[in-house]
Order: structure tokens, then C-alpha cells, then sequence
């Protein structure tokens, strides 16, 4: 696989969400998204020693979108940038461990659309596709302790939180404590959101 599909849906509020393979033109609109959106995503990003704008320059988009191909290609990950009304708003990213059946989602929305199910739009798509797989059998999402948006998304949607990560990742200024969120085929099945 050279590029994830292109998805799409639409939120119970009627807005439309799009999902798309990164561009290197989303440069711009990626920094400008993460710079406004400081304070809601680093406290449960992965922790660097960079500042963050020294981690949102063109030359950090384009080695992850390079990084982003090369796990598309091997099969090994599906990498979208989240559109709304022609802007970027936000990224949805699956690893995948196809040997073992499963998969690893990650997601950030831009803060000016939370409350309004862009998140939850976004991961259904992404979910929805990745369950089309027959070898895909179980989706976790490790959320930081804290992190109160993303839980709330990841309960509206069907995971099941399976116990604490103590100390689990180095996030935002240190070892953070995480929840193990999950999501089997069997659980989308019943659920409504795999209808």
C-alpha cells in the first residue's frame, strides 16, 4: 500500500470530515494547527527534547510524512490528515502489527472543534477501515491519565479501558501514567458504530 483511501463522513452536528494521505503542501497548515493547539497537545505528546516550534518546521512534516509512506508501503500503518471545510484540523494514525491482528490508534484534533465529534468522526472512519481487514482483530489506544477529551472519545466509540500503564510513556515535561483503551472486531460488531 502506497497511500491510505481518502474517507469521509459527517458528524451528528452535519460537519463533514475528510481523512487523507499527508501531503507535503499540508506543511503550513499542520504547523499552524499544532502551534494554536500547544497547550491541549503537548501535556500528551511524546516528549522531545526540541522546543515545540524547533519539532513543527517543514523539514519535521516532511520526515514524517517520508516516515508515514514507508510504514504505508510495508503495510505497517495507515497515516491521514484530518480535513474539515478544506483545513487541516487535526491527524489520525493507526500501527499495524498485522502478524499479531492488531493496531495502535493515535489522534489530535484541532481544540477550536472539540465538543463538535470531529474526533469521533475521524476514528470511526479509520476504525471502520481497519476492521474491513480480516487479519485485524483487536485496535488499542494507550491515552494518557489526564487527558479527558480523548477518553471521552474513546468510550463514546465502544473501547474498553483495561487497566493502567503505570509510568507507561515520557509525554509532555515527564513519565506519564497511561490507560489502556481497546476495541475488538467482537465489540465493534455489537456496537452500533460497526453498523
Amino acid at each position: 500500500m502506497t497511500a491510505a483511501p481518502t474517507l469521509s463522513g459527517v458528524t451528528s452536528s452535519g460537519i463533514t470530515v475528510t481523512l487523507r494521505t499527508p501531503r507535503f503542501s499540508d506543511a503550513i497548515g499542520w504547523r499552524a494547527a499544532r502551534m494554536a493547539n500547544q497547550e491541549f497537545i503537548e501535556p500528551f505528546w511524546d516528549h522531545s527534547s526540541q522546543s515545540w516550534p524547533e519539532r513543527h518546521t517543514r523539514g519535521a512534516w516532511v520526515r514524517e510524512c517520508v516516515k508515514a509512506r514507508r510504514r504505508m508501503r510495508r503495510g505497517a500503518g495507515l497515516h491521514f490528515v484530518i480535513m474539515v471545510e478544506g483545513q487541516l484540523a487535526g491527524q489520525c494514525d493507526a500501527w499495524i502489527d498485522r502478524f499479531h491482528g492488531r493496531t495502535e490508534l493515535g489522534l489530535w484534533v484541532d481544540s477550536r472543534l472539540h465538543g463538535q465529534g470531529v474526533a469521533a468522526a475521524a476514528a470511526r472512519l479509520v476504525i471502520a477501515h481497519l476492521f474491513a481487514e480480516p487479519e485485524i482483530e483487536r485496535i488499542a489506544a494507550p491515552i494518557a491519565t489526564g487527558n479527558t477529551a480523548t477518553t471521552l472519545v474513546a468510550q463514546r466509540l465502544g473501547f474498553v479501558c483495561e487497566g493502567v500503564l503505570r509510568s507507561y510513556m515520557t509525554v509532555g515535561s515527564g513519565r506519564r501514567d497511561h490507560e489502556l483503551w481497546s476495541l475488538t472486531r467482537e465489540d465493534w460488531a455489537r456496537s452500533t458504530n460497526g453498523r
